[in-house]
């Protein structure tokens, strides 16, 4: 199964359905079901890079107070959740517009600028229990079983 990793605090919000575009330098071809993994960069990193007023908008989505443990609450080093990849878009003038007056909390979580792609997500599925897997650089495999039981979603990797 196709896989990419994503800086927390962005990989939740991915995984959580708060976030509909990951913005990436690069296109690609792939769609369909893809995992989401979360590096294991310490999530203040990330929040240091989101421009000014993104992390009170997700702390709100997220129904978060400023106290919380951040590995527990982003965890790292793991893959969190799913969602389905239905479309890379490059981003244009008018794209960057329609995302920047439209749609701000998404402007907010990513780098629209034109020229990069917007990698659009739908049915994204936060995973109850992550994971924990090293990640890679890039649109990677990884070789494991998803299932659903009780209403409960399960993640195992494959040791063979």
């Amino acid at each position: 199964m196709k896989v990419l990793s994503v800086w927390q605090p962005w990989a939740q919000l991915l995984a959580a359905g708060h976030k509909h575009n990951e913005t990436r330098s690069w296109r690609t071809n792939y769609r369909g079901e893809i995992l989401i993994h979360a590096t294991q960069k310490d999530p203040l990193f990330g929040i240091s890079q989101m421009p000014e007023g993104a992390w009170e908008r997700a702390l709100r989505s997220f129904g978060l107070e400023e106290t919380f443990n951040r590995f527990q609450k982003f965890p790292t080093g793991a893959i969190i959740g799913k969602a389905k990849l239905t479309d890379c878009k490059l981003i244009d003038d008018a794209y960057f517009q329609f995302t920047r007056d439209l749609c701000p909390e998404e402007f907010l979580y990513g780098d629209f600028t034109p020229g990069r792609y917007a990698w659009v997500f739908e049915e994204p599925e936060l995973f109850k229990n992550p994971l924990p897997v090293s990640g890679r650089q890039g649109l990677w495999n990884w070789n494991g079983t998803i299932w659903s039981k009780d209403g409960n979603l399960y993640i195992e990797e494959d040791k063979t």
